[in-house]
């Protein structure tokens, strides 16, 4: 399924993603879901604090800028596999309608694929299921 994209390239930019995740969370300050109160759907995501992206980081932060770089210097090929496998990781899409995914990225355009890209602020999380799920890791 990966042409543009290697694993190891997902994966890096997944390892980003978390280190950008944990920075978020120090700023927040790790408050445990419990704390925030509030009902728990019974599908889909789980975390109250998900929504907020990486908003809470300054939007100069190390971790986000490494991010952005590393996004930023894929191929609009690659970007649109590594959206393919953010959604599949998501669940939004089977492993099996990989050419849909890639499709919808290349309709919604560079810009706002990579900004669907860094708003995911379990990126990490939907990165590495994606390479499971697909078998491309």
């Amino acid at each position: 399924m990966l042409k543009s994209l290697t694993s190891t390239q997902a994966r890096f930019i997944a390892l980003l993603a978390k280190t950008a995740r944990a920075e978020r969370d120090k700023v927040l300050g790790n408050v445990e879901e419990a704390d925030l109160g509030g009902t728990e759907p019974a599908r889909g995501a789980h975390n109250p604090t998900a929504e907020l992206g990486y908003d809470p980081l300054q939007p100069n932060a190390e971790q986000l800028n490494d991010l952005r770089a590393a996004i930023g210097a894929l191929t609009p090929a690659a970007r649109a596999e590594l959206y393919t496998l953010m959604r599949i990781g998501q669940g939004d899409l089977a492993a099996e309608e990989w050419q849909r995914g890639i499709s919808e990225a290349e309709l919604l355009g560079d810009a706002t694929l990579t900004a669907a890209l860094m708003e995911d602020a379990d990126l990490h999380d939907h990165l590495e299921k994606g390479l499971f799920e697909s078998k491309a890791g």
